[in-house]
């Protein structure tokens, strides 16, 4: 039998004890949480890739395979827009950015040549990239386009102090253009660049992790981890009110079950 004495010094060492280790696990955890992002920010997007699609046929080849309507748009227009590519069963594999490019912009291809020839740099997650370019030269057949990746960097900006969603970016002198990011009200533009500028942007430099928290706050669902690759159906994720889905457009893969879905109402899996 412990005396009193006894089972009050350990109690004492006990709780000495519990106390440190309290400390020391609520300090793992709070060096692990990310930074909260500032209200006006920025960040550069390292786990998102380019994928460069040009060529004659460019436009008639991307309008069958993505949910969007591109036919009609042009670089000056568009700047870029949100939209998604389907397998058959109208799932989703792939969310993306999709920016019309222009002649002057001057492109390099993997072959480090400048090719001055219409088309469309798709921004994907850098996960997805290889697939993603394997979907697309799955459908070439005969169509006169190039699949190539492209080393562009890819920027996210803010400003929930003065919010200003209204305008594209589409300055080919500049070598950097972009568009408003449709997924959320106040959810700021993306940018493509060709060069670090960082110190041209307003506002306070973000991480990705930074970025991913104020995205999660907005209710924007992003990439294979929150977008189910091969299981998802696009309107489970919003996408119709993201603006990535035109349900006017014409034949595009996957487009059958989206547009029963839509207008029935019933999801069938």
């Amino acid at each position: 039998m412990f005396t009193r004495a006894l089972r009050s010094q350990l109690c004492e060492v006990c709780l000495a004890s519990t106390n440190r280790s309290s400390f020391s696990r609520s300090a793992s955890t709070a060096s692990v949480f990310p930074s909260p992002p500032p209200a006006t920010g920025f960040a550069r997007l390292t786990n998102r890739a380019l994928v460069l699609l040009y060529g004659r046929d460019a436009t008639h080849y991307l309008q069958g395979l993505t949910t969007t309507n591109i036919k009609d748009l042009t670089f000056d227009e568009a700047g870029g827009f949100y939209s998604a590519f389907l397998n058959a069963q109208g799932r989703v594999l792939h969310d993306v950015f999709i920016y019309p490019i222009d002649h002057a912009l001057g492109l390099e291809g993997k072959d480090g040549i400048t090719h001055n020839k219409p088309g469309f740099i798709i921004d994907v997650d850098k996960a997805q990239a290889a697939t993603l370019r394997s979907h697309l030269k799955r459908y070439r057949l005969r169509a006169k386009v190039a699949i190539e990746p492209a080393n562009w960097h890819i920027w996210s900006t803010w400003d929930d102090v003065n919010a200003k969603d209204s305008e594209n970016l589409t300055d080919p002198s500049t070598q950097y253009f972009g568009c408003v990011d449709t997924r959320a009200p106040g959810m700021g533009k993306r940018i493509l660049s060709s060069a670090d500028i960082s110190k041209t942007l307003p506002g306070e430099e973000s991480s990705v992790a930074g970025y991913d928290i104020r995205r999660i706050l907005m209710g924007v669902p992003q990439g294979p981890s929150e977008i189910i690759s091969g299981e998802a159906l696009p309107q489970e994720s919003n996408m119709d009110y993201m603006s990535g889905i035109d349900f006017r457009k014409g034949c595009y893969v996957g487009q059958e079950l989206t547009i029963r879905t839509h207008h029935t109402g019933v999801v069938r899996k």
